[in-house]
């Protein structure tokens, strides 16, 4: 018999790598919640069967776990996390659902350094203490977030971060789906916590000096204050929340908080994690002018 695999956030940057991952995986069938599903029905694989839903609405979750064995639950960062996580718990035993696989944050915990982290913390205990089986995974600075910056570099050879010097153990979003269905496949990390990052701590300075090799011009970062940070993205439209949210978590990576490598990576999925090297000229380095 098949299994189920409910995915939330399943459009977002790890659910659209995600999804046709499980898609791909034998006797298994990948349902993707969406608000809107005739909007992305096109984006899956014709295996997958995109279902309405919402953190908000308890009905459309129920509706759309009957049957499944097991969740991923990915919400979108926000100050309702907390209860749009507490819905999907509940929603989860109460539709029978075996396990839970939740993608949180880098050393996520209810006294963390930012509000994002404590935010992750409380919704990691509540899943810890749901009595569910569970893998908790805690993913460190995605490397995509570098796209955010394609702009800048293309047009004047920089980018802008607060991080300062700060080391940063950074993931490839890649990486993090592989964890996603090792822990779904293998069936031997139940229970389990698991901070995972790439296979080095890397500086935005460094990253620039990959950039330049790879690029053969000179590509520049630019520190800029974690306030500038929140300046920066209220001009772009960004809430103030938000602001706040990547203020803080500039000031605590300037700080080396990032700078945590775990071999979590390899002991879920069996390969080494992709270096920002590799990121770069498989992903980036294409979309540079």
């Amino acid at each position: 018999m098949a299994k189920t695999i409910l995915v939330t956030g399943a459009t977002g940057n790890v659910g659209s790598t995600l999804v046709p991952l499980l898609a791909a995986l034998p006797d298994c069938q990948v349902r993707a919640m969406t608000r809107d599903p005739g909007k992305h029905a096109d984006t899956f694989p014709s295996s997958v069967q995109p279902v309405a839903g919402s953190f908000e609405d308890a009905s459309s979750l129920s509706a759309a776990m009957q049957g499944a064995d097991t969740v991923v639950l990915m919400a979108p960062p926000g100050p309702d996390s907390v209860q749009q996580n507490r819905a999907v718990i509940h929603a989860t035993k109460e539709c029978g659902a075996r396990k839970i696989v939740r993608v949180s944050a880098i050393k996520a915990a209810e006294n963390g350094k930012t509000e994002g982290t404590r935010l992750h913390g409380v919704c990691d205990t509540l899943l810890q203490e749901s009595g569910l089986t569970h893998t908790i995974l805690r993913p460190n600075y995605f490397m995509q977030n570098i796209l955010m910056s394609l702009e800048s570099i293309n047009a004047d050879d920089c980018f802008y971060a607060g991080m300062g010097d700060g080391r940063l153990a950074m993931i490839d979003i890649r990486d993090v789906a592989d964890s996603v269905v090792a822990t779904i496949e293998a069936g031997r990390f139940d229970d389990q916590v698991l901070e995972i990052s790439g296979p080095e701590s890397i500086s935005f300075g460094e990253m620039a000096t990959v950039l330049s090799e790879l690029t053969g011009r000179p590509i520049s970062y630019i520190a800029i204050s974690p306030d500038d940070v929140k300046a920066s993205l209220l001009q772009m439209g960004f809430t103030e929340w938000m602001g706040n949210l990547l203020k803080e978590y500039s000031q605590a990576y300037s700080e080396g908080w990032g700078d945590l490598v775990t071999d979590n990576v390899e002991r879920l999925t069996g390969h080494r994690p992709r270096s920002f090297r590799q990121y770069a000229l498989e992903c980036l380095t294409p979309l540079l002018n």
